[in-house]
């Protein structure tokens, strides 16, 4: 019973549908043609207003799909546009002749007809009609399958419709989206675009385009193989059929869908031929065709090959009709040519052979004079070519053999240089260690003992020349970094005039001992934006170098001068000189000169390349000037940009006493402190240092250390970075992601000064930083303080709240970062981290303990949490203001995820009343 009433029900409505068409038909008669012709050649109005006219009702047939009647107002407006400049009536015309070509399947003609109109309604200014050319242009792109093209010409028309409020546009081009996808079989994009496409269309009432879009959403259904869909659309498409055209398509939409399912070949033919009926009689190219293909397929599937035969070979023949007729027009036109030339041809031809009668033997002589002229030519050309080209592939094989040997040995010199910085740095590093174990005790020995005198000089002079060693390894490891490309500034206002003075202070004792006069000569105060520590190292070298190859009762001189682009500080001396011949050579990385008074002072070669590198890195440039046996003078030029008014006090100089013990705070029950280190030399020299206020734990790697914190109650850990089985930082992340130790203070001991490690261990949590070779005072004094500061948060910690967790304050504090970026659509996991002093690692398994989100999902849910109370307070009016409000860049994107969230579009939300 309940199927019978369905199929009764749809015969209804397909009746109703079928008899639409025919009661729309009739339209009134526009005012004839002829008369306003006659008009305009009385004189009665202007070419301008009678084109306009014509073009109005042209606009009117088109819009009705009467192409006949376009056809003759189009003829009849031609010779009219001869006679006009206006450029907006020029567009209109050739935009209504580009859509006569596009119904008779003249693709090609009708985008130059479509280009031409849009030069004319920009030359106009007509922004309306511009864009509504734009769009028929992208129509043909989509038509002739270049789909990249029109999709990118679609969105532009897509954002000029939003800028000119133009939604029936708008609606279009949503529709034209819909059928582009379904076509590259991207059903899940035509819909959503179909969808849009609909709304605004019933919303606007563009009843007109309502049907185009129900006609492209029963073919998208069609091809997806949804059988109830596509009958449901085609039918809703009929029932919006008000012209004949419309109906030409609700027919050929019934045939394909009969066609599709079943199939129902009866049905499907009698729809297909009332299609091409309709299409024949309003001369729609794309009817007639699709038509002819639907009965050519039914007929070779039921069998009727014979009409099948006939139909294919009428569909050939229409489409060949038209290449034929403009083919022989051609051939007309290209033999009328051929007639009149050959008739003028054929007259010079006579004239030409009475001139030539009397010379005809001497222009023979001549002629074969100048061929054999050309032979001996071209044979020479050729022979020139030729051997010119073996020559040059004689010359390009030798080219590329020097090329590979120079190649081979420029490889060679860089991988030994690199060896030998390897090397370097390998060794600079390995010493780090030795050398602490060298200058801890020394410097303990000096400043808590009385010493006889000469055991306290003879330490001081062990202390000077580990310093000095110190100083050779960091100058290696300064060297690699810059190789590395990670040696970066650290700027701040460095008062350049107290900073020389200060170093010149520090040299004079060694000046006196040599014998050499030492004089600095600054005019002005000068305040630069500059690294201080690398700064102090390049004058330094420029310092000592000056005092080392100066003989005694010669003169050293440092000066500062400032100029109107550039500031110069001069390191000039007295002593032996360059020669000539090391002068280009002398900022060269392990450059040794062989003039035996340089080889006699020795050096590494490395001074004078890194103070140049920190010359650069300052915008700066370091030179020399040089006579045997006068002096050299090193001059460097730093510009005036970096020149500043403001003046930062130096850095205080003061150090711990000898004599002043600092010590740890002692306790009746020492804390235990953890310290993990590979060499056990170390191992031993920082326990006894921290024996007395700390019970020391000792773990030879970061593995060994995980063991020892499991099984003891530890109070601070003291790590170094480069270690066996799992390294320093490795210890440091596992130490930090666990909730029992992470607030335990951590201090990395490393030999090795690497910023890019130092920024991971910060990232990561860690407290404290102590390069190697330390002062054994000051290890004491960080611990100390670390230490100290320690228990005061955990005092502080206990009375602050006792009754909130740290997991609660922790997700507390996440929520209201997240809060606080709600429309930055920068915002992201990598930032939350670090607001919550967290690696992004620690972040994502903290979350998923916790609230068994992902750090991505987690920012998700707040957002979307915030975006649905916004939307039911109607703070924002439109999909696209709310989220952008929340931070997301694409509205679409965002409107996904709140329907996958809560069920509803926020459109929904928006509209409600």
């Amino acid at each position: 019973m309940y199927m019978l009433l369905k199929n009764l029900i749809a015969v209804c409505i397909l009746t109703c549908v079928l008899c639409t068409p025919c009661m729309l038909w009739a339209q009134e008669e526009a005012t004839s043609t002829d008369e306003w012709l006659a008009a305009y050649e009385r004189g009665a109005q202007s070419a301008e207003e009678t084109l306009d006219t014509l073009l109005t009702m042209a606009d009117q047939a088109y819009y009705r799909y009467d192409y006949p009647l376009l056809e003759e107002l189009l003829t009849a407006s031609f010779p009219l546009t001869k006679k006009i400049a206006d450029q907006q009536l020029l567009g209109r015309f050739r935009w209504l002749r580009a859509e006569c070509k596009m119904n008779t399947g003249d693709r090609a003609g009708a985008v130059e007809l479509l280009q031409q109109s849009m030069r004319d309604f920009q030359a106009a200014g007509d922004s309306i009609r511009y864009v509504e050319v734009l769009r028929r242009m992208a129509n043909n792109h989509d038509y002739l399958g270049n789909h990249e093209n029109a999709i990118k010409l679609y969105e532009e028309c897509l954002q000029l419709a939003e800028e000119l409020e133009h939604w029936k546009l708008k609606a279009a081009v949503f529709d034209n989206l819909g059928g582009l996808y379904s076509e590259e079989g991207n059903f899940e994009k035509s819909f959503e675009y179909y969808l849009q496409a609909e709304e605004l269309a019933r919303s606007i009432g563009y009843s007109r385009r309502l049907r185009s879009i129900l006609h492209g959403v029963a073919i998208a259904h069609r091809f997806q193989g949804n059988e109830a869909k596509s009958l449901e659309y085609t039918l809703k498409m009929g029932a919006e059929t008000v012209n004949l055209k419309d109906s030409g398509f609700y027919y050929q939409c019934l045939a394909a869908h009969h066609l599709r399912f079943g199939p129902n070949y009866n049905a499907s033919e009698k729809y297909a031929l009332k299609a091409l009926e309709i299409g024949q009689k309003i001369k729609n190219e794309q009817l007639r065709t699709n038509a002819y293909d639907k009965l050519e397929q039914i007929y070779y599937a039921t069998g009727r090959y014979k009409d099948a035969y006939h139909v294919a070979k009428t569909l050939h023949a229409e489409s060949d009709s038209l290449y034929n007729l403009e083919n022989t027009k051609l051939i007309e036109t290209i033999n009328a040519q051929y007639q009149t030339e050959k008739s003028e041809r054929e007259l010079a031809e006579k004239n030409q052979q009475l001139q030539q009668a009397t010379y005809q033997v001497e222009r023979q002589e001549r002629n074969l004079f100048i061929m054999g002229m050309m032979a001996v030519l071209l044979l020479a050309i050729v022979f020139l070519v030729y051997r010119g080209y073996v020559l040059r592939k004689r010359s390009e094989a030798l080219l590329r053999v020097k090329n590979d040997e120079i190649q081979r040995h420029v490889d060679q010199v860089e991988n030994v240089n690199a060896t030998k910085s390897r090397w370097f740095v390998n060794v600079a590093h390995e010493l780090r260690t030795p050398l602490t174990l060298i200058a801890g005790p020394i410097r303990r020995v000096l400043s808590n003992y009385d010493l006889p005198g000469e055991v306290r000089e003879d330490l001081k002079l062990v202390d000077r020349n580990t310093n000095s060693l110190t100083g050779l390894v960091n100058e290696i490891l300064d060297l690699s970094k810059l190789e590395a490309g990670k040696m970066a500034l650290r700027e701040e206002v460095v008062d350049l005039k107290a900073l020389v003075v200060h170093l010149v202070e520090g040299f004079e004792s060694r000046a006196v001992q040599l014998g050499v006069s030492l004089h600095v000569d600054i005019c002005d105060e000068v305040a630069l934006q500059a690294d201080r520590d690398k700064l102090t190292k390049l004058l330094i070298n420029l310092i000592s170098n000056a005092l080392k190859f100066t003989p005694a009762g010669g003169d050293v001189q440092v000066s500062v001068r400032r100029f109107e682009e550039e500031v110069i500080v001069a390191v000039q001396d007295s002593g032996h000189g360059i020669r000539k011949e090391d002068l280009p050579y002398i900022f060269e990385r392990f450059y040794q000169s062989s003039d035996p008074n340089v080889e006699a002072s020795g050096g590494t070669g490395i001074g004078l390349a890194l103070s140049r590198e920190i010359a650069l890195m300052h915008e700066g440039e370091l030179s020399v000037t040089s006579e045997v046996g006068k002096g050299s003078t090193f001059r460097l030029a730093l510009p005036a940009s970096r020149v500043t008014s403001q003046v930062k006090a130096a850095p205080d100089q003061t150090t711990i006493a000898p004599n002043e013990e600092v010590r740890l705070p002692s306790t009746a029950d020492n804390p235990t402190l953890l310290l993990v280190e590979d060499n056990s030399d170390m191992r031993s020299y920082i326990g006894r240092l921290l024996a007395d206020q700390f019970e020391v734990l000792e773990a030879g790697n970061g593995l060994q250390g995980l063991e020892v914190l499991k099984e003891k109650s530890v109070r601070f850990i003291i790590s170094d970075v480069m270690m066996p089985e799992m390294d320093g930082i490795s210890f440091l992340k596992e130490v930090k992601a666990h909730a029992k130790w992470k607030h335990i203070p951590f201090v990395h001991l490393s030999a090795l000064s690497d910023t890019e490690m130092r920024k991971e261990a910060l990232r990561i949590g860690i407290d404290d930083f102590l390069m190697k070779p330390f002062d054994p005072e000051e290890l004491i004094i960080r611990v100390q303080n670390l230490y100290e500061n320690y228990l005061s948060r955990v005092a502080h910690q206990e009375d602050a709240d006792e009754h909130v967790s740290y997991e609660d304050r922790m997700l507390s504090r996440l929520r209201e970062e997240v809060l606080a970026n709600l429309d930055d659509s920068h915002f992201n996991v990598l930032r939350l981290a670090d607001a919550a002093a967290m690696s992004e690692r620690q972040l994502y398994r903290y979350l998923k303990a916790h609230t068994g989100l992902t750090p991505n999902r987690f920012i998700q849910e707040i957002k979307l949490n915030k975006a649905i109370e916004l939307a039911e307070n109607k703070v924002y009016v439109s999909t696209a203001e709310l989220a952008s409000a929340l931070g997301f860049k694409q509205a679409s994107y965002f409107s996904t995820l709140f329907e996958k969230r809560f069920g509803r579009k926020p459109t929904a939300i928006l509209k409600e009343q």
